[in-house]
């Protein structure tokens, strides 16, 4: 269960691209979505910590380094004592679970993820739905869910109002298990070592980069 949690957040939680419901097609709404997609778009690089929780496993919380290398390059990196590792590297989006010595290996054009690691975020992308947009304190939220897939769970997606950077996401799965992963002392646009994104299967010869 805690695997199968772990990894939808990663296939759902950043899919933020979509085509607006009609119900929530307005011009405050579009304001809002153009401002987040343009802010986005200045986005090549992010380094931020994060703290990772869900609301049906108790007390489990996971801490640790976000590295984000548009397009297409992206590494959790959890604190030490952690078994896991997550990578999304030439074409595939990597788990690794150290304490159980699996490797899974997902092509990313076959989720979400894919989306905000393209050169270029456009909410015309016709692979989401965005079926809520709220403007509330000094945030934005902007819900979607995978374009019917409604199913597979939905995304909500935390912006700062001021900076407009990626603040949280939320992901409701289909068993109505609630993920959030929180990202704070967040840095974007600064140099990121590419080796940080070398992937290496301890249990086989060859080499992802």
């Amino acid at each position: 269960m805690k695997r199968l949690i772990f990894m939808m957040v990663l296939l759902w939680s950043f899919g933020a691209s979509a085509i607006v419901d009609k119900k929530v097609d307005t011009p405050e709404n579009r304001k809002i979505l153009t401002a987040v997609e343009k802010a986005y778009n200045k986005i090549k690089t992010i380094k931020a910590n994060f703290a990772q929780f869900n609301s049906k496993i108790k007390d489990d919380l996971q801490t640790g380094t976000l590295y984000m290398s548009r397009p297409g390059k992206m590494r959790l990196v959890y604190e030490k004592g952690s078994p896991l590792e997550f990578y999304a590297v030439n074409g595939y989006l990597i788990y690794h679970d150290k304490e159980a010595k699996e490797v899974s290996a997902f092509e990313l054009a076959q989720t979400p993820v894919e989306l905000i690691l393209k050169e270029k975020l456009l909410f015309d992308d016709p692979a989401f739905v965005v079926t809520e947009v709220r403007d509330e304190l000094d945030e934005y939220y902007v819900t979607a869910h995978k374009k019917d897939a409604k199913e597979l769970g939905s995304l909500t997606i935390v912006i700062d109002k001021d900076t407009l950077t990626l603040k949280q996401w939320e992901v409701i799965d289909m068993q109505d298990v609630k993920s959030t992963v929180s990202l704070f002392d967040t840095k974007v646009n600064i140099p990121v070592d590419k080796s940080l994104f070398m992937f290496q299967n301890p249990y086989q010869k060859e080499k992802t980069k």
